[in-house]
């Protein structure tokens, strides 16, 4: 994958008729698996009287050194029909911690394997187009070991940069701080705790990902 990465803007519902039968394609973004999951599981249920929910989702795996995790299910559609066209479309728009799901009311006529490929594909499309496209922002998690005398100053250049604190955990060298910053000013903050702390500081990059 290229190092830029995109999501949907919004989440969205769009809908559309194909011969008489009923597409409404609903397009979330999500930060893993079990939100992509539970997107599925919530417009199944909004859904339940619907002929097919077909679902794909395309998602970074934190667990699995951010490597990219795909999925789809045809829902009852023949094999290859329906799902596989909408995670095309997913991968076709370049999008990352995106699912999709394709609720199908049937009107009575067959589209066949060629129109079932298209109808899905383009409702798909349609749902992507409609929400819009964002970029995701690279972020560092920092791990930021400190001593006692020294807390306030990392506390307070955490605060001015606008850092995300996760975790606090006082011990008796100090204060060790789980912190969240944007990739693109992580080595600046970290230069200037060196600097403001006279080096009595130890951080470590734990990991990265995008959002």
């Amino acid at each position: 994958m290229s190092e830029i990465k995109k999501k949907p803007a919004n989440n969205f519902e769009t809908r559309h008729n194909v011969k008489d039968s009923k597409f409404l394609a609903s397009i979330f973004a999500v930060q893993n698996r079990n939100e992509a999951e539970a997107r599925i599981n919530e417009i199944k249920s909004k859904y339940s009287d619907a002929t097919h929910n077909v679902s794909a989702f395309r998602v970074e795996s934190k667990q699995k050194n951010n490597s990219v995790v795909e999925y789809f299910d045809d829902d009852g559609e023949p094999a290859g029909s329906s799902g596989p066209p909408i995670l095309e479309a997913i991968k076709g728009a370049d999008l990352i911690n995106t699912v999709i799901i394709v609720t199908r009311y049937f009107g009575g006529t067959k589209l066949g394997i060629g129109g079932l490929i298209r109808a899905y594909g383009d409702s798909a499309r349609l749902a992507i187009e409609a929400a819009g496209i964002t970029i995701l922002k690279k972020y560092d998690i920092l791990e930021i070991e400190v001593e006692f005398d020294k807390i306030g100053i990392v506390m307070g250049q955490l605060e001015a940069f606008q850092a995300e604190i996760k975790n606090t955990d006082y011990n008796n060298a100090g204060l060790r701080v789980t912190a969240i910053i944007k990739t693109d000013i992580s080595a600046k903050l970290a230069k200037i705790l060196r600097e403001k702390t006279a080096g009595a500081v130890e951080i470590k990059i734990k990991t990265s990902f995008y959002r």
